[in-house]
């Protein structure tokens, strides 16, 4: 597999593995958790939050890649979608 080739399966997974009612839904649940964190306990408390929920959504995404075989299976909450190369 070419990196093209990735780049596109990678993008084609991000912009269709979600619908747009769970996408608006999502960023609304955590941008009131990141004010609520914040009012609550401040801003270091609040980057220091996020910058862990980053790595552990990255992680979680390298752990469903590899279970899915490159997004091609499905697995877990992970349901197979058809890429464009397919």
């Amino acid at each position: 597999m070419t990196y093209k080739d990735f780049y596109r399966r990678e993008i084609h997974v991000m912009l269709h593995g979600q619908s747009r009612n769970f996408r608006i839904v999502k960023w609304v649940v955590i941008l009131g958790i990141v004010a609520g964190l914040y009012t609550w306990r401040g801003l270091i408390v609040t980057m220091s939050t996020f910058l862990i929920c980053v790595a552990l959504g990255v992680a979680l995404h390298f752990f469903l890649r590899s279970k899915t075989d490159r997004w091609t299976k499905s697995w877990g909450p992970y349901k197979r979608i058809r890429l464009e190369d397919e």
